[in-house]
């Protein structure tokens, strides 16, 4: 399965190519900005993927509308066949999960209408609709959702089937089935043999029901199908990477955390690891039943024995199926470097209400003689990494002045959020200024690091502002005060090194 982190574009698109070898050449996703004072973009997680995280969900039920004109022969000729047909394909979803639609009758509205929204412009109309429109060559199907940028939730859904490549009863509900997926949050899988497999990292298929895989992501989305408790686990990592490691040497020991999320007890058969290359400890006791809530953990060690890059796959066997997480790491004859650690050391402006961290020694300088006038030390600090480690991700630094004098930083340890935030002109692009651990889909840290908290101040101040804390009491004030976390689980963005 895979996942996409809380924090989001607005706007996504997704898309149901068709089963032939052409399908990969087709655009399969669209991210396009919704006018915002915030920034905040998509970070892919484990194994299924959600379009927006574990936050970004519907509230409550998914209201709906059908719009009947222009469907093709044989559905032209049967609205009430045709309808069936489509509300079987979401309670696929509903059979499984926590979701729930509710149908509002039929509607002259197209798919995917916008209305112009003054100092935003072009916006979802709110009402979510499925009807019929010609698409791209080799494209069966596509979902329009939006999100709100402040809560996460989703508002907005649209499915366009095509005239041209849904024309029977079968390719209705493959299709269906696939872009209700999307309209829920479900992203394409990384794991071969779903329903939602697709680029870039799988392949389409033929597929027309809910496996394995989709059902862990919908259950991670919304929980067990009511009346339905099931034990599940939405925590493990999309992988263990150690980088390299000195041949006939060890890696640095790493937890991989196992936590039934679900609300029926789950029960561990074993765990498994292909090769001896790979210790582990006697974390995750084989027969142990884990509670709602409850976690295990196991320790594994890389011991690569010639210069080779190498997978193996760490399998969690339980009660739900096969839990797999590959590890990988190099072997090397060349030493192996520890990167030096540096201090963010934190400053607030009172003037201002902001917050700010910098490691460059010419910053601080300035920053405690006065040279840039108002800021005091706060005396905290985070640790980072000067340059790349195993597992470490290089952290983007930009800068803006859109709300000047009160001029802010922002900091991203996520690839695609920097990228979206390059293309925003309101923000400069400062450079890569250290290395950090990034957290999984559940917020936590790798062994030997911390969490690092990101709250945003949500306008409190009339211009935006991060805060970055590993003190999570800290965190709690600040929600409590307005703020809003950001990031994986409880608004973790980085790992820290301690």
């Amino acid at each position: 399965m895979k996942l996409s982190a809380r924090w989001a574009l607005p706007f996504a698109f997704a898309g149901l190519a068709g089963s032939g070898p052409s399908s990969a050449e087709v655009p399969d996703y669209e991210f396009v900005p919704v006018p915002k004072n915030r920034v905040n973009a998509a970070k892919p997680v484990p194994k299924y993927q959600f379009l927006y995280g574990p936050q970004g969900r519907w509230p409550g039920p998914l209201r709906w509308r059908y719009n009947h004109s222009s469907a093709p022969s044989p559905f032209d000729a049967d609205p009430a066949g045709t309808l069936a047909q489509v509300r079987a394909a979401f309670e696929s979803w509903t059979q499984v999960c926590g979701i729930s639609f509710v149908y509002e009758g039929e509607t002259t509205i197209a798919p995917n209408t916008l209305v112009q929204v003054p100092g935003l412009g072009q916006q979802p109309d709110d009402v979510n609709v499925v009807g019929w429109g010609t698409l791209e060559q080799n494209v069966a199907g596509v979902a329009r959702v939006w999100y709100d940028e402040d809560s996460r939730e989703l508002t907005d859904a649209d499915i366009v089937l095509s005239v041209d490549r849904v024309q029977s009863q079968a390719s209705m509900q493959r299709t269906a089935t696939h872009e209700w997926g999307h309209a829920i949050g479900i992203a394409h899988s990384n794991v071969g043999g779903a329903l939602m497999s697709g680029p870039p990292d799988t392949q389409y298929n033929a597929l027309s029901t809910v496996q394995t895989d989709d059902v862990r992501g919908c259950r991670c989305l919304y929980g067990a199908a009511a009346g339905r408790p099931a034990g599940y686990s939405c925590s493990l990592p999309t992988k263990v990477d150690f980088g390299a490691v000195p041949v006939n040497g060890a890696s640095a020991p790493r937890a991989v955390t196992l936590t039934n999320n679900g609300n029926a007890p789950l029960s561990l058969t074993n765990v498994t690891i292909t090769s001896l290359r790979v210790s582990r400890d006697e974390g995750c006791v084989a027969g142990s039943i884990l509670s709602p809530g409850q976690s295990c953990s196991v320790t594994i060690v890389a011991r690569p024995t010639l210069v080779f890059n190498f997978t193996d796959i760490l399998t969690f066997n339980t009660s739900d199926g096969a839990y797999t997480v590959p590890v990988s790491f190099s072997g090397t004859n060349a030493p192996v470097a520890t990167p030096a650690i540096v201090q963010l050391v934190e400053y607030f402006h009172a003037g201002f209400g902001h917050y700010f961290v910098t490691h460059l020694v010419n910053e601080i300088v300035k920053l405690d003689d006065g040279t840039f006038a108002g800021w005091s030390r706060t005396g905290r600090s985070i640790n980072a990494w000067m340059s790349a480690t195993s597992g470490s991700s290089p952290v983007c630094r930009f800068f803006s002045e859109k709300f000047a004098p009160k001029s802010s930083h922002f900091y991203t340890s996520f690839a695609p959020e920097c990228q979206t935030v390059k293309a925003d002109a309101n923000w400069s692009f400062e450079g890569e200024v250290f290395h950090i651990g990034v957290p999984d889909a559940q917020g936590n840290c790798s062994l030997g690091t911390q969490r690092v908290y990101r709250l945003y101040n949500n306008g409190l101040s009339g211009a935006p502002n991060h805060r970055f804390t590993t003190d999570p009491g800290l965190r709690d004030q600040l929600i409590a005060s307005g703020w809003v976390a950001e990031g994986a689980g409880p608004g973790v963005t980085m790992c820290s090194p301690v």
